[in-house]
């Protein structure tokens, strides 16, 4: 036991440290918490195997779920403007879902070895606003006793009732309601939103979608991910040791970054292992979900790293203008449509030391999907 708990008090001290560097490099940032109740009133498979989420399903398969969920997250806008951009952003707004085990941490990790990873914070710079957010489930929103109640339906659910909330109301005193909203996922985030575009098509209330390691998932894509992953209680007992068995997080993850181990820092791989959550099984085995045609009519881009040992390690990725024919033929109705592979970038590619590319090219998209 003191072995354990010595351990724990290791990651809180690395923890408040690095968060303490990342906090005096936002200067540039305005950011305030916040919970916001959801209200969820949806069709979801009994079976939450279903690889296609529901989407697929008929009546008698599906089951109804009602249910309220505090969701939490974590809003910047700019304290400054840049003369150049000024007025240009102030009623467009980013909405942020992370990936698979990860929270809304992703989108504004801690500055480490001078470098800031942190996305909110390059919008920032650029005039723009973000509200990144924890799934339910996940981090500090709030978390089903059942696992099987968190489904890519919950979650794409949650997301349109949060994007229909940015566009007619104030969500914190003084932050008028957003004429635009962009939504940016990364991974199962992506997933989430391909999810939603597909299931409300032309009613999906984004402007546009900014689709980040997320490309139409293949059997060579599936074949090792199971291995990656263990049930959270038994991976961390003392933190999830009364979760249901069905919530689960990952044994490594080095799959994550380049192969090439110059290409991130490598405590920036432990503060990621330190700091991981956890992830629904159901929407670990619905991740075929966004093989399914989308007709929605928004925006839509999707970025994907050159050395994403997830989805490119096959060469996959390596014509881009191949990979864009695939992919756009699932998009038949998008106002635009492009992929953008980053190079030198991993899976998450927000947290190897080529970050600026990928931020570059997001806020670029976010300029073209909201110019009037």
């Amino acid at each position: 036991m003191p072995f354990v708990l010595g351990a724990q008090l290791c990651v809180l001290i690395v923890f408040c440290y690095l968060t303490s560097i990342y906090g005096a490099s936002t200067a540039s940032c305005g950011c305030s918490s916040l919970n916001i109740p959801v209200h969820v009133d949806i069709l979801i498979p009994k079976d939450p195997a279903d690889p296609f989420g529901g989407l697929k399903s008929n009546a008698s398969s599906l089951r109804h779920l009602n249910a309220t969920y505090d969701v939490f997250g974590v809003f910047c806008q700019p304290n400054t403007v840049p003369p150049k951009n000024a007025g240009q952003f102030n009623d467009v707004v980013q909405l942020l879902f992370h990936g698979f085990t990860y929270t809304q941490q992703y989108w504004s990790p801690p500055t480490e070895e001078f470098r800031n990873y942190s996305y909110t914070a390059f919008a920032c710079n650029r005039g723009m606003s973000t509200l990144a957010i924890d799934w339910v489930g996940v981090g500090l929103s709030s978390r089903p006793v059942n696992a099987s109640d968190v489904q890519y339906a919950t979650s794409s659910a949650v997301a349109s009732n949060l994007a229909h909330r940015l566009k007619t109301t104030s969500i914190l005193p003084g932050v008028r309601p957003f004429k635009k909203i962009i939504g940016i996922g990364h991974s199962a985030g992506s997933v989430l939103l391909n999810f939603g575009a597909i299931f409300e098509g032309a009613r999906f209330p984004f402007d546009g979608l900014i689709l980040t390691a997320g490309l139409i998932v293949q059997p060579t894509t599936m074949s090792g991910i199971p291995s990656m992953f263990t049930s959270a209680r038994d991976d961390t007992p003392l933190r999830w040791g009364t979760l249901d068995p069905n919530y689960i997080t990952t044994s490594n993850r080095s799959i994550f970054y380049p192969a090439n181990t110059t290409s991130f820092s490598p405590r920036m791989l432990i503060f990621d292992t330190l700091t991981k959550d956890v992830g629904s099984l159901a929407s670990l085995l619905q991740l075929g979900s966004n093989s399914l045609t989308a007709h929605y009519t928004g925006h839509v881009a999707k970025v994907v790293g050159s050395e994403d040992q997830a989805l490119c390690a096959d060469g996959r990725c390596a014509d881009v203008a191949a990979l864009n024919s695939v992919e756009s033929v699932l998009w038949p109705e998008a106002k635009s449509f492009e992929v953008v592979v980053a190079q030198g970038s991993g899976h998450d590619m927000n947290l190897d030391f080529f970050a600026d590319r990928p931020f570059n090219t997001f806020v670029d998209f976010v300029e073209q999907f909201t110019a009037v």
